[in-house]
């Protein structure tokens, strides 16, 4: 590991390069920093970060054809995660998810894809014109969200369609619950299926034992990570890993089309310190780290009216210490949310019953004692007469397996209308129905809507949930030739 620490050369060129106090007759227009607005002092709060703001100049690679800082930088990540290959991404998962299904899948090419999935695949399988099968996974009992498939609903899948391309998975989900990747992505290879793994919320995984294992060490052919979700990278700034060599070429060719022509070098210089961050961590630091996190999760657990969701049945193999998801008694979790939101405290996510906390890479005892404080003066509201959540679990994973109506090619063609979402039993979705965050969907394009869908999305919004997809009682479906 003591090659990670000791390198993070294009944050090193970056400095260096600001250092010479260089003289710009370049974009961008802001001269490093030396022009800028003052509103609000803006040009005082942006300057620190501008004068590294840079372009493809001599010295500082060029990350569509790197050959030097960038993709030295990029070669530390790789040997960091164990990929044979690691691509910096200025555009989020969301690039890299449309990069990878373009290279892996053509038109008509069936993809298993998991339902609980981001939306950034269902518009990288529109771009490519597979036939998405979506998968349902298993859902916890406690938090009542969608965790991750079953190696025995990927059998009975390969069973019956067994002329599949590739299989999409979302590992971990969004409130850290990891399943046991090893089984499945061995059957899905010896099925001659590649696997694609959406691993934004695992970026920190390279650390294990202290978190769970990434699937890169499975042997997935591609995996994306959303560094800027758990490491301090910049908000964008992810990472695509190439497990196979045959996926090398066309990945970097859809990364050209995908990601900008103009990357932004704070946003990779930061993915290069993110990854010398993470790896410098000792163990002892990291051992640290997580027992004030498990102190801090149990300070919660003893509140009373509080539930701090654990690991519990099989919806999931394990939990991501940097994640807690948190319920209160007679409250939605986006009343719980608005209530924290009063003290100042920020969660990454409401829904209709739970709160998700996402810990940082460090202990900051400040920030622990504050949410700890707040979560008491919640605790001590609340009626000691109530017994249930106010919302009842909604589980929306009704098949086990759904092969839409229409494809999205299919859908292109189409003549579209607006309908209340509560008449729309029956119809076919136009797009996906989206609450965000988490970004997952509850209606996907080429769907028939069930009862069951417009009763989730009913809770969704009665919760006070935002929703993509949907604007003032109105979603666009698909109109049918008689």
């Amino acid at each position: 590991m003591k090659h990670h620490i000791e390198r993070a050369p294009l944050f090193e060129a970056l400095t260096k390069w600001k250092d010479k106090k260089p003289v710009s007759f370049h974009v961008p227009g802001h001269k490093n920093g030396t022009v800028f607005s003052k509103y609000w002092n803006a040009d005082q709060l942006y300057r620190s970060l501008l004068s590294i703001d840079a372009t493809e100049l001599t010295g500082l690679d060029d990350l569509h054809a790197a050959d030097g800082p960038i993709r030295e930088a990029e070669h530390l990540t790789a040997d960091l995660y164990g990929s044979i290959d690691s691509r910096f991404l200025v555009g989020g998962s969301t690039a890299g998810n449309l990069a990878m299904l373009m290279a892996v899948c053509t038109e008509g090419d069936l993809v298993f894809v998991q339902k609980n999935c981001h939306k950034s695949v269902l518009n990288g399988i529109r771009l490519s014109k597979a036939r998405p099968i979506f998968l349902s996974p298993v859902v916890d009992s406690e938090s009542q969200v969608a965790t991750g498939l079953t190696i025995e609903s990927l059998k009975k899948a390969i069973a019956r369609y067994p002329s599949v391309k590739a299989l999409v998975l979302t590992n971990p989900n969004y409130y850290g619950m990891t399943i046991d990747l090893k089984p499945i992505i061995s059957y899905a290879h010896e099925h001659g299926v590649a696997v694609l793994v959406d691993e934004a919320h695992g970026a920190h995984y390279a650390r294990e034992p202290f978190f769970p294992r990434s699937a890169v060490h499975y042997g997935a052919d591609l995996v994306v990570q959303s560094a800027h979700k758990t490491l301090p990278a910049m908000t964008m700034g992810s990472y695509l890993h190439i497990g196979h060599e045959c996926y090398r070429n066309a990945i970097n060719d859809y990364l050209e089309i995908f990601q900008s022509s103009s990357p932004s070098y704070p946003i990779m210089g930061s993915l290069d310190l993110a990854r010398h961050y993470l790896s410098s961590l000792s163990d002892e630091q990291l051992e640290n780290l997580l027992r004030e996190i498990n102190k801090f999760r149990q300070q919660l657990k003893e509140l009373s009216g509080i539930t701090v969701i654990g690991k519990n049945g099989i919806a999931y193999d394990r939990l991501d210490p940097l994640k807690i998801t948190v319920q209160v008694r007679g409250i939605s979790g986006y009343e719980l949310a608005a209530q924290l939101e009063e003290e100042e405290i920020f969660v990454e996510l409401a829904d209709p019953l739970n709160v998700l906390l996402v810990c940082p890479l460090a202990y900051l005892p400040d920030h622990f004692e504050k949410t700890r404080n707040a979560f008491e003066q919640i605790s001590s509201r609340i009626d000691p007469t109530i017994t249930d959540m106010t919302l009842q679990p909604v589980t929306w994973m009704e098949e086990d397996m759904t092969f839409p109506a229409y494809s999205f090619k299919e859908l292109d063609t189409m003549n579209k209308k607006e309908i209340d979402f509560e008449k729309a039993a029956g119809a076919i979705a136009a797009r996906a129905i989206i609450p965000y965050p988490p970004g997952i969907p509850i209606v996907m394009p080429g769907e028939r809507i069930s009862v069951g869908k417009i009763r989730m999305l009913a809770t969704v919004i009665k919760g006070g949930g935002h929703v993509q997809g949907f604007k003032e009682n109105m979603i666009e479906i698909a109109i049918e030739e008689e």
